[in-house]
Formats: C-alpha cells, sequence, structure tokens
C-alpha cells in the first residue's frame, strides 16, 4: 500500500512528541486532591489559653497549622492540571510518531480484521509468528470488532483502539502498530481536515 507522505512520511519532532505526551498526561490527571484549611479542621473555636500570664506563646486557635490534627497550610485543593497546546502542534506530534513507526518498520497494514473465532489462542498464534514484536496496538473501525475485542481481551501484551482514539502516547507505549487499509485512509483524512480555528 502506498502511504500519504504528508502523514507516513515527514520529519521526526521529538521536541513535539515530548510536548505532546506531557498535555496528554497533564491533561488526564484527575486533580481531586484536597487539604482542609483552618476554616475547615473540626474542632473548638475558643481561645485555648490567657494571651496574658500564662508563660506560654499567645494561640487564638487549637485548629492553627502548628498543632496536631490541626489545618494544612497551602495544600493542594482540586484543580485542573490540563495545560495548552495549539491543534496543529498536537496533529504534527501524532503525523511524527506515525512517520517514526514507518520509518523503523513497525508498522503493519492488514486488508482487514475479518478473525475465523473469538479464541484467544488464534490471535496469539498470530502474534508468535512476528518476528521482534513485544507489544501490539491494534487499530480498528470506530465500532470495534466484536469477536477481536473478546480474543485480545486477555493477552496484556495487545490493545485494541478505535481508529478515532489513535493518539500519540499509546502508540509510544506499543512498539508495533497494526491498522487496517480503511484505517489508514480514514488516519489521513483525519490528518489533513481543517484545523477550525
Amino acid at each position: 500500500m502506498v502511504l500519504a507522505g504528508g502523514v507516513f512520511d515527514v520529519p521526526i519532532r521529538k521536541d513535539l512528541v515530548h510536548r505532546v505526551v506531557r498535555w496528554q498526561l497533564a491533561k488526564r490527571q484527575q486533580g481531586t486532591h484536597s487539604t482542609k484549611t483552618i476554616s475547615e479542621v473540626s474542632g473548638t473555636g475558643r481561645k485555648p489559653w490567657n494571651q496574658k500570664g500564662t508563660g506560654r506563646a499567645r494561640h487564638g486557635s487549637l485548629r492553627g497549622p502548628q498543632f496536631r490534627h490541626g489545618a494544612t497550610m497551602h495544600g493542594p485543593k482540586p484543580r485542573s492540571h490540563a495545560i495548552k497546546l495549539q491543534k496543529k502542534v498536537r496533529r504534527l506530534g501524532l503525523k511524527s510518531e506515525l512517520s517514526a513507526r514507518t520509518a523503523e518498520g513497525k508498522l503493519i497494514v492488514f486488508e482487514n480484521f475479518d478473525i475465523a473465532t473469538h479464541k484467544t489462542k488464534h490471535i496469539a498464534s498470530c502474534m508468535s509468528q512476528m518476528d521482534d514484536v513485544k507489544k501490539v496496538l491494534l487499530v480498528d473501525d470506530d465500532s470495534i470488532n466484536e469477536k477481536l475485542k473478546m480474543a485480545t481481551k486477555n493477552l496484556h501484551y495487545v490493545n485494541v483502539l478505535p481508529s478515532i482514539g489513535l493518539n500519540l502516547y499509546d502508540i509510544l507505549r506499543h512498539d508495533t502498530l497494526v491498522m487496517t487499509k480503511a484505517d489508514v485512509d480514514k488516519i489521513v483524512e483525519r490528518m489533513h481536515t481543517p484545523i477550525n480555528c
């Protein structure tokens, strides 16, 4: 199959790949961590002892950060960790990684993924015939073949993604990329769709 040069043969930019991976990982952070401030900590509101005459330091609350079971100062609060990254950069990063896989000979294109059975051993035997393959990413249609999904479910070294969900981080996590001709055409079309500003 002749691959589109504008998608599968672009200069490999490691700096862009790094930026896109950082953007992806930051975006998926939950950011639900939380600590309690002095107004949120459970405890009494009375002044612990007199201002003067005790010989001790002056305090107005036992919920301060210096006391046991007190507040946390400047602790984390729920927030979004997402950073901004231009769509052109994201797209160029994905193109760069697709080009890298093509240059390494780690992109395999099939006519289709019509398999005879949903048995895991069928896929496992196919994978054993491939040379120097450790982890495989299968890119299928947007509606993933049910037999393929069941056959790969118990294989930790095989993952299936719909073509619309193809992303740079998942490509990096797998050493071999496998897709159908139809999916290659869909990805090329996606890469050439104008970016809405």
